[in-house]
């Protein structure tokens, strides 16, 4: 059930109502509010008492009656508090790309903009107090080098399904590749991931090193069987290998931190008897698996596959031989 105040889920079923396009029916208000539907019922009687020239009917093909607010009726409710923009800094301060933190800066400052001009005084000095308080710690990563106006081209192309062609540095040779672009995958860099026509298949290109990127006046039809998610959840990290079914066992005196650890989407963590923690994945990307667990040290050790665990073996010996 819900821990809001009935004014609380007033206001918060206002808001929903303002947000939705599709609209809203008993069901959407019962399952959000963790309610039953006699509760629903009267949540949106209530509403509708309240505002009773601003509700609009959706019409849909479904048998369930659905609606919304006019566009606009919630906006002198809405405000932003100081914990909303710290918020919104702490995204800002994650980001080791400068485009997004740049387009951060800018929603802020749009959003700051709609804030009375009696309030920013003190809310500006809130923001400082909380950032002061908090601080991270120091990170290692790689800077997004990703020009904007190359980003700005592949999301053009890729709303439209329309091919492009661009240089690209293979094996120290400059190629033209004609690609039609499918998504951009976001990890330490830019991937972006298409369809090669020459290769026949999926090929990845780091944004950064793409060169005189244009868009085609030619239009693709995408593969409906693709999927960005999926495509990504098959490998550890960015490159697609053949998924191997991993079983990894972590000493139960990192018990706590194993239990709070996201390693992988496909992830199963069990605790063993003797208080050891399990995790089991489906995943390729075995090198970025063995940097993950040069992490854990003496903590983790592989259970399966064995050929995994061999490669592992190996991938220490040369760290061990480098010195």
């Amino acid at each position: 059930m819900s821990r809001l105040t009935k004014a609380e889920e007033i206001i918060q079923l206002a808001m929903l109502f303002q947000n939705s396009y599709s609209g809203l029916c008993i069901d959407d208000i019962k399952d959000h509010f963790e309610c039953s539907r006699r509760s629903a019922e009267r949540m949106k009687a209530l509403l509708f008492d309240m505002f009773p020239e601003k509700i609009e009917e959706v019409q849909t093909n479904d048998k369930k009656k659905r609606w919304r607010f006019v566009k606009g009726t919630m906006n002198a409710l809405i405000s932003f508090t100081a914990d909303d923009f710290a918020n919104l800094e702490y995204l800002k301060g994650l980001s080791n790309d400068k485009n997004r933190s740049k387009d951060l800066d800018e929603l802020i400052a749009k959003i700051k903009a709609l804030t009375p001009q009696k309030n920013l005084r003190s809310l500006d000095t809130d923001i400082s107090a909380i950032l002061e308080s908090e601080g991270f710690a120091v990170r290692q990563y790689s800077r997004i080098k990703a020009d904007a106006e190359s980003l700005g081209k592949l999301r053009e192309a890729l709303l439209a399904f329309k091919k492009i062609q661009f240089k690209y540095f293979i094996d120290t040779k400059e190629k033209t590749i004609t690609l039609s672009p499918y998504g951009i995958i976001i990890s330490d860099k830019y991937y972006l991931v298409g369809f090669n026509e020459y290769v026949n298949d999926l090929r990845l290109y780091l944004v950064d090193k793409i060169k005189d990127l244009v868009i085609l006046d030619e239009y693709f039809e995408r593969d409906e069987s693709f999927s960005l998610n999926k495509y990504c959840n098959n490998s550890f990290g960015i490159y697609q290998e053949k998924p191997l079914d991993i079983t990894l066992e972590f000493n139960k005196y990192v018990a706590e931190d194993v239990l709070n650890y996201h390693f992988h989407p496909s992830q199963k963590i069990n605790e063993q008897d003797n208080g050891n923690i399990q995790v089991k994945f489906t995943s390729g990307g075995t090198y970025a698996i063995y940097q993950e667990l040069f992490k854990w040290g003496c903590d983790v050790k592989i259970v399966k596959p064995t050929k995994l665990k061999e490669n592992y073996k190996k991938y220490l010996q040369d760290v061990l031989d480098n010195f």
